[in-house]
């Protein structure tokens, strides 16, 4: 098992102090450690990480440390952590996770020598309704030096399929010599350390969400009042990257389409549930990565036995899912497709996905009732 560094910066977040300890503490993993501090925050914040930390069963995983600079561990977390710890992941203390996902990273991390930088899919929340703003959708088809251009000042919604390049949940092998940061007090560390990290190796995306974001409007990202050095660190790492691009890792490329469909759908709770999805021919090879993806869960492959069923509507007619839908009546279903055609307008795109939208709606409607969601180049329906 892998020797797994978790770290967290607290500030100024009183109430999400009890929620992170606690998933924490729920994770289904034994070989890791959780790095905490608080950035000199300005309520009680730190009276309430340390109080806490006394209660935890987990006291003896746990370390708080006293930072010598504000954001020390935000920017520099390899100091917090000896040569023992294989893998160092960041966690946001007003966030979630699947308490899963060290093992699913143990899972496709070990053995990989040549990987530096991993992440994992995530579900984006509206805090205030608890609504879903969008889905991840992450594919490693391109160097992370060729790829930032389309997400970087702003997201080509036209050309892109995931909303964004890079993952939740980043981790880096420990082997980063040292983190080179210009300005201590700037922010976006993400698109600093997945930069800076690739450059000393290839960066796997793991393409399921095991983490939730949740969007805040207090939150440093989404702040209304965005200082003038935000992103100060951005070219630093940038020009580190383009010395020499480490690459990405494609091997889950092959079964996008599936991995997109299983993501769409919330396992939470669902241990040992058989689930089917209902997709083109694989390979055994194939079935068995995605059953290692998902190994909570007894992952099925076009089985009517199945107590949930999701269809990756790209590899079906409306003939063919009539028919397959005769099978699966009064069981829950979830259908998933993804518009992966060219288009010159962001209305052509939007056209199209409207009309595959309604063309299986009408076929899914025969069978069973449903809500939809679009996002992007992606939609989902659900009975």
């Amino acid at each position: 098992m892998i020797k797994f560094g978790i770290y967290t910066t607290f500030y100024n977040c009183e109430r999400f102090v009890d929620k992170i300890f606690t998933s924490i503490e729920a994770l289904n993993y034994d070989n890791f450690e959780w790095h905490i501090t608080d950035d000199f925050s300005i309520d009680n914040t730190k009276n309430l990480v340390l109080d806490r930390l006394e209660k935890s069963p987990l006291k003896y995983k746990i370390k708080y440390y006293e930072q010598s600079e504000k954001k020390q561990m935000y920017w520099k977390p390899n100091e917090f952590f000896d040569e023992t710890f294989e893998w160092i992941i960041l966690v946001d203390a007003d966030d979630d996770f699947d308490k899963n996902f060290l093992n699913i990273y143990n899972n496709f991390l070990y053995g990989k020598d040549d990987v530096s930088l991993v992440s994992s899919d995530f579900f984006k929340i509206n805090e205030n309704d608890n609504s879903k703003h969008s889905i991840s959708y992450v594919i490693n088809n391109d160097i992370m030096s060729n790829k930032i251009n389309q997400y970087h000042p702003s997201c080509d919604y036209l050309n892109n399929i995931s909303y964004s390049c890079f993952g939740h949940l980043r981790g880096f092998k420990n082997i980063i010599p040292s983190f080179d940061v210009d300005d201590m007090l700037a922010c976006a560390e993400d698109s600093y350390h997945v930069f800076w990290v690739n450059y000393f190796g290839k960066y796997l995306h793991i393409p399921r969400p095991l983490y939730i974001w949740n969007l805040r409007d207090d939150s440093e990202s989404h702040s209304k009042s965005i200082p003038p050095n935000f992103n100060a660190n951005f070219d630093t790492a940038l020009n580190k990257l383009n010395q020499s691009d480490g690459g990405v890792d494609k091997y889950f490329n092959d079964i996008y389409l599936e991995t997109s469909t299983l993501g769409s759908y919330d396992f939470k709770d669902l241990k040992g549930t058989k689930v089917s999805l209902w997709t083109r021919v694989l390979s055994q090879g194939q079935k068995e990565t995605l059953q290692n993806l998902y190994y909570d869960v007894d992952l099925v492959f076009n089985d009517d036995r199945a107590e949930i069923h999701l269809y990756t509507l790209n590899f079906y007619n409306e003939s063919d899912l009539d028919s397959v839908l005769e099978k699966t009546k009064g069981k829950k279903l979830m259908f998933y497709y993804q518009n992966q055609n060219y288009h010159e307008t962001n209305e052509q795109k939007d056209n199209e996905l409207q009309s595959q939208l309604g063309k299986y709606m009408t076929v899914i409607g025969k069978h069973t009732g449903y809500s939809w969601w679009n996002y992007i180049r992606h939609f989902i329906i659900k009975n």
